[in-house]
């Protein structure tokens, strides 16, 4: 039981920086995502943008560094659930608005299949949440360093990658 749920929490880390990464190579469009659930008319939208995306990424690379940090467990399933929100909420309000979850990596909106993909990333976050044996999670700090150096990669080719998916699409 304790391989799926390292798995699991494993799985949803790197999904978070892979998202967070790929949302920051377009601002604009995930700003423009963000507005349709909030009211307010003049705000910093990529300043929020870029404070979500940031944080997405951070709580990913947080989780899979510092597996042992409980808290940090349900910090994650928390993210998770918020985004199964949003998924059912856009779903409802907005279908087939792009929902930009992983930013120019995905042209798809709001709709059954995205609830279903957030609610199975959500489940896996609950899983993550699941106590193990802390010798399965005894890390020193080079191994917490090289994790770290690796989820900055990560994002940066997700960035790279979207930035570069992008840059093909028309305005």
């Amino acid at each position: 039981m304790a391989a799926v749920v390292l798995a699991c929490k494993a799985a949803v880390a790197v999904l978070l920086i892979t998202a967070g990464g790929a949302k920051l190579a377009d601002l604009r469009a995930f700003a423009a995502s963000i507005r349709l659930f909030l009211p307010v008319r003049s705000a910093p939208w990529r300043a929020v943008a870029a404070g979500l995306a940031c944080g997405e990424a951070a709580a990913g690379a947080a989780s899979l560094s510092s597996p042992q940090a409980g808290w940090l467990n349900l910090a994650v399933l928390a993210i998770c659930a918020g985004l199964a929100a949003v998924s059912a909420v856009g779903y409802a309000r907005h279908p087939g608005q792009p929902c930009r979850c992983f930013g120019s990596l995905s042209e798809r909106g709001f709709g059954r299949g995205g609830i279903a993909r957030s609610a199975i990333i959500a489940a896996c976050a609950a899983v993550a949440v699941i106590p193990v044996r802390p010798s399965l999670l005894r890390l020193g700090s080079g191994d917490r360093l090289g994790l770290l150096a690796g989820a900055a990669l990560l994002a940066a080719a997700a960035y790279t990658a979207a930035a570069a998916v992008g840059a093909g699409r028309p305005a």
